[in-house]
């Protein structure tokens, strides 16, 4: 049995512009997120840091703290004002990102990272939450998509900025000139976007309706594609971010090259590489789509198998070559978490999207941005004494193990959704005619 979509809805003018200030507020996260990898070397030499350290500070000392209070913001996105919540989250962010600049030793650096996570937890899961009551669920993973272009948007300042304030100013600097921005962008957040009604896009009457923790742990469990898919998102983050933070530390060390050329270089690389990759991802799940709901995680899969492939290529050659493969990757490592993110809102009642969204975060920051980094950095250190500057080399190929076992989950989680999908529309309060005529 395949899933075919409603008759597609109209997309207002306004809903649009929300998308745009949605996608600028997720730039400016990854931005302050990202712009820490082009300053690891600068702060390894300065503040007298081990890879292993560096690797906790950019993995799972910001990760923890996202993913953790991004399941209460989450609750709270979900019965109170979207809009307000990331637009207080941007403002901390943003502060956070800038007052980085004072840190005197691993610890203060920490705390600042602990605030940027803090206020970070609180855009995606909002955010999506609202992209799905301005969106119809056949232009969703479009929709995601474009949001996700933030992430390589965000990754290509922080890279290409951080890299020339570097250069030019020192790493510190670096923190201010991309932190303080933000605030302006929260008063606009604020100011400007408007809070829909909780499930405008779809047929269904949503009313007050909210789950306590035991209600949503239950439909959590229930949807047996859920944690599979979730787990193998963090697989295959576990792998991709470990290769977005290490490499420019990789060419800058066995490559010699400055930090502004470098973060010129990843940072053009990421955001091109990155947008398209997106933006094809979020396409082709919706074209596939239509003819069987599974290409959602499917095509992610498929995604994912082709950037082990690229990034192996990428570590083992050298010249021109390297960098096609690495954009390459970059694009491959793009495109699976649109589809995704769509997915999960539709197999989750409208008052749970905001938190089931933090759920799937918590899992894919935890093992993802959370000991990918830290575990590459580990083994940076193990492999040193044999392979020098190589070492992180090494490190990245290893790690490719995580991407192969998220494969293999998705592929399996597949095989529960078509089951998860109808248990969704049984509990929509709409005429079983009317539901009827979503099946095919």
């Amino acid at each position: 049995m395949k899933v075919a979509e409603a008759p597609e809805q109209k997309v207002s003018a306004y809903a649009w512009y929300v998308l745009v200030v949605l996608l600028a507020v997720y730039t400016c996260n990854w931005m302050d997120r990202y712009v820490l990898v082009i300053l690891l070397e600068s702060i390894k030499k300065d503040l007298k840091l081990s890879d292993t350290a560096l690797g906790f500070l950019s993995g799972f000392v910001f990760a923890g703290i996202y993913s953790l209070t991004g399941i209460v913001i989450a609750g709270i996105a979900d019965r109170t004002s979207r809009r307000t919540v990331i637009s207080v989250g941007l403002a901390v962010w943003s502060v956070m990102t800038a007052v980085s600049a004072f840190a005197l030793n691993f610890f203060q650096l920490a705390v600042a990272r602990f605030g940027v996570a803090l206020g970070e937890s609180a855009c995606s899961p909002a955010a999506c939450s609202l992209i799905a009551d301005y969106f119809p669920v056949s232009r969703r993973a479009t929709a995601f998509a474009i949001y996700g272009v933030g992430i390589s948007i965000g990754m290509g300042l922080g890279l290409s900025l951080g890299g020339w304030a570097n250069d030019v100013y020192g790493w510190r600097a670096a923190f201010l000139i991309v932190g303080l921005p933000g605030v302006l962008l929260a008063l606009l957040v604020r100011l400007s976007v408007r809070e829909p009604r909780r499930g405008q896009s779809e047929s269904e009457s949503v009313g007050a309706r909210t789950y306590s923790a035991r209600e949503i742990v239950r439909v959590l469990l229930s949807r047996k594609s859920f944690l599979p898919f979730a787990v193998g998102l963090g697989l295959f983050s576990f792998s991709g971010i470990a290769f977005e933070i290490w490499t420019p530390v990789y060419l800058i060390r066995g490559y010699h090259m400055s930090s502004a050329a470098v973060g010129s270089l990843t940072g053009f690389t990421e955001a091109f590489g990155g947008l398209l990759g997106t933006m094809a991802g979020g396409l082709i799940a919706d074209r596939l789509g239509l003819k069987d709901v599974r290409w959602y995680l499917w095509m992610p899969a498929a995604a994912a198998s082709l950037m082990v492939v690229s990034m192996l290529v990428f570590l083992h050659t050298n010249g021109t070559v390297m960098f096609v493969f690495y954009f390459l990757t970059v694009m491959y490592s793009a495109s699976y978490l649109a589809p995704i993110v769509a997915i999960t809102q539709r197999i989750m009642p409208v008052r749970m999207r905001a938190v089931a969204t933090a759920v799937l975060y918590l899992l894919l920051n935890l093992i993802g941005p959370g000991a990918g980094p830290l575990v590459t950095g580990m083994l940076n250190d193990h492999f040193a004494q044999s392979y020098g500057v190589e070492a992180v080399r090494v490190s990245l190929a290893v790690n490719l193990v995580g991407t192969a076992c998220g494969v293999a989950l998705l592929l399996y989680s597949a095989r529960s959704l078509l089951d998860d999908l109808s248990a969704a529309r049984d509990a929509l309060p709409i005429p079983a005619a009317a539901r009827a005529a979503l099946d095919s």
